[in-house]
C-alpha cells in the first residue's frame, strides 16, 4: 500500500474508540437479536459524536467498514446489509491477529481481548483478594505483545497501556466498563487489582477466552477445569439473561 492509501485510512484516536465501542455493541446485538439496526447504531454514532464538536469524526458509513474489517479478522463475521438492518454471515473460521502491521483500533481490540483472558483465566475466585494485581497483568502484557527475547515495551506500546489500563476512571477499558478495579492495602503497600467489569460480564464469551488461552499455552483440559466451570457457568448467566430480555421486550416493558 502506498504511502497516500495510508495517509486515507488512518483513524484519529477518537475514531478508534468510536470503532471498538461499535464493535463490541454489534457484537452484543447479533447475540441478543441476531440482527443490527442502523436506525440503533446511528444514535450510538450520533452520541459519541456530538460529545466534542470540535472533534472531526468521519462519516457512520466510513467508520462501520473499519468496524466490518475488524468484525471479519476477528469472528469471522461477514457483513450483509439490508435495507435498515445488517445481518452477519459466520464464516466458520477466526482469523489470526495480525501482529505485522495492525492499526490503532486492532492493537485495542487485540490488548482487550488478551486482557479479559489473562483476567479470567488467573483469577482465583477462593482467594481473599481474587482480582489480578496490575503488575501482574503489566508483566503479563509485556511479554506478550512484544517482539524479541528482552520484551521491553515502546515508547508507543507503554503510552496506549496506560490510556487504556490504568486505576482510574479515565482509563478507557475501566470507563467502558470492560474491566473494575479495587485497591488494598498489603505489607504496608497499596496493591490495585482487576476483575471483568460489566460490559465484559454481560457480552464477552468466557468460554472462547478460556479455549484461547488453552490453545495458546498448549495446557491440558484438565489443567484449566476450574476456568472451563467459571466460564461455562457464566456464559449460562449471559443466556439466561439475553432470553430474559427477550421476554420482557415481547411483554413491552423494554423499548
Amino acid at each position: 500500500m502506498s504511502e497516500p492509501e495510508d495517509d486515507a485510512t488512518q483513524t484519529t484516536r477518537e475514531e478508534d474508540v468510536l470503532s471498538y465501542e461499535i464493535y463490541f455493541w454489534i457484537v452484543r446485538s447479533i447475540n441478543e437479536k441476531g440482527v443490527v439496526k442502523l436506525s440503533d447504531l446511528r444514535k450510538l454514532y450520533q452520541k459519541s459524536t456530538t460529545k466534542d464538536k470540535t472533534v472531526q469524526i468521519r462519516p457512520l458509513q466510513e467508520i462501520l467498514k473499519l468496524v466490518n474489517d475488524n468484525l471479519l479478522h476477528f469472528q469471522g463475521w461477514s457483513a450483509v446489509m439490508q435495507d435498515d438492518r445488517i445481518t452477519y454471515l459466520n464464516l466458520e473460521r477466526k482469523m489470526t491477529f495480525n501482529l505485522a502491521k495492525p492499526s490503532e483500533t486492532e492493537r485495542i481490540l487485540g490488548l482487550l481481548e488478551i486482557t479479559l483472558m489473562y483476567i479470567f483465566v488467573a483469577i482465583k475466585p477462593s482467594a481473599k483478594s481474587p482480582g489480578v494485581t496490575h503488575d501482574e497483568l503489566m508483566a503479563y502484557l509485556e511479554a506478550t505483545i512484544t517482539a524479541g527475547d528482552d520484551h521491553k515495551l515502546s515508547q508507543v506500546e507503554t503510552e496506549l497501556l496506560k490510556k487504556l489500563i490504568s486505576p482510574n476512571a479515565r482509563a478507557e477499558f475501566v470507563k467502558k466498563g470492560y474491566i473494575s478495579y479495587s485497591k488494598s492495602v498489603e505489607n504496608d503497600e497499596e496493591v490495585f487489582r482487576y476483575e471483568w467489569g460489566p460490559t465484559s460480564r454481560q457480552s464477552v464469551d468466557p468460554v472462547q477466552l478460556v479455549q484461547m488461552f488453552q490453545k495458546m499455552t498448549g495446557m491440558d483440559s484438565n489443567q484449566l477445569k476450574e476456568q472451563f466451570k467459571r466460564a461455562a457457568e457464566l456464559k449460562a448467566q449471559q443466556s439466561l439473561a439475553i432470553e430474559d430480555g427477550v421476554v420482557l421486550m415481547k411483554r413491552g416493558q423494554i423499548k
